[in-house]
């Protein structure tokens, strides 16, 4: 999983042909702030003797480091009830339902953290549980799913979801479905996967999964799933500073941006449950995290979708 705990701005110069040249690059480490910091003095040099040579400041390549999201919250293993690392399923072995129902313990479920992304909406990032992004290719109006009374149902002419059911029950998968504004997120409860391997991705393809999020996971090393709204979806800005703050007034900007954000999507939720797919069974290391899911989401309640 490519998390970085510590992330810093640094800068450095490079003489050349018209006087000094100054970059300034972010620079991260999952060990120390000092390590993060002679990262980011690193990378700004050599941003900066590129330019000082008459080269572009090209951006860091994208997929050779972590996304710049500060670590919010970090799952331990007894947290969530699991005692050691747990295997990626092998191929062959999604249909393996022997596998999951007769376990003595709980399922060690890996790493599992919670990062806020670009935009400022909290992101949950597991190495083992998978998430699937389905988008439509036209978004209906948020919550045609729901009756009129607010009861969550499975809409029967979906050839989406009519997908999506077929290759669960062909891999004999169990997974949780779940409406977003933008089209569908299925969790696979009952096999861990590794992101990025052969598998994962044959998986999310036959899913018909977003290909700019399966191409996320294989760079990060990760599955993803956002847990707050949208900014723009509440009807609110964007974040008015980036991660990480240079200075003290920039995070006092932030951290006011973020009380306003928290209290505008507090009237919505990130995605609704709709059923369950499968054979409905849930590996017990999974189980607490999927819960948090569902709370963050709000996706039992009422809300509008953002």
């Amino acid at each position: 999983m490519k998390i970085a705990r510590y992330w810093i701005r640094g800068e450095a110069e490079a003489d050349g042909r018209g006087g000094k040249f100054r970059a300034i690059a972010r620079g991260w480490s999952d060990e120390s702030m000092e390590a993060a910091r002679l990262k980011a003095v690193a990378i700004a040099r050599r941003v900066a003797e590129r330019i000082a040579g008459g080269g572009s400041g090209d951006r860091y390549p994208y997929g050779d480091r972590p996304l710049p999201e500060p670590l919010v919250r970090e799952f331990s293993g007894s947290e969530l009830g699991s005692s050691g690392t747990t295997e990626p399923v092998a191929a062959g072995q999604w249909h393996s339902s022997e596998r999951n129902e007769d376990r003595s313990g709980p399922v060690p479920l890996g790493r599992a953290i919670v990062t806020r992304n670009n935009y400022g909406a909290l992101v949950l990032n597991t190495d083992r549980l998978m998430f699937v992004d389905v988008d439509r290719k036209t978004a209906p109006k948020t919550g045609m799913l729901s009756s009129l009374f607010g009861k969550p149902k499975t809409p029967a002419q979906d050839p989406l979801i009519e997908g999506m059911n077929t290759v669960t029950r062909r891999h004999k998968l169990a997974a949780r479905l779940y409406e977003t504004a933008a089209g569908y997120r299925l969790i696979i409860t009952n096999a861990p996967f590794k992101p990025g391997s052969t598998d994962a991705e044959a998986l999310l393809g036959e899913y018909n999964s977003d290909p700019l999020y399966v191409r996320l996971c294989r760079m990060q090393e990760s599955f993803r799933a956002r847990l707050t709204p949208k900014p723009w979806r509440c009807h609110f800005r964007p974040p008015p500073v980036e991660f990480p703050f240079e200075t003290a007034d920039a995070r006092h900007k932030f951290e006011n941006w973020e009380r306003e954000y928290s209290s505008k999507a507090g009237a919505f939720a990130t995605c609704r449950f709709v059923s369950e797919l499968g054979s409905g069974s849930v590996d017990r290391g999974f189980k607490e995290l999927i819960d948090y899911h569902d709370h963050e989401t709000k996706s039992l309640a009422i809300h509008q979708l953002a």
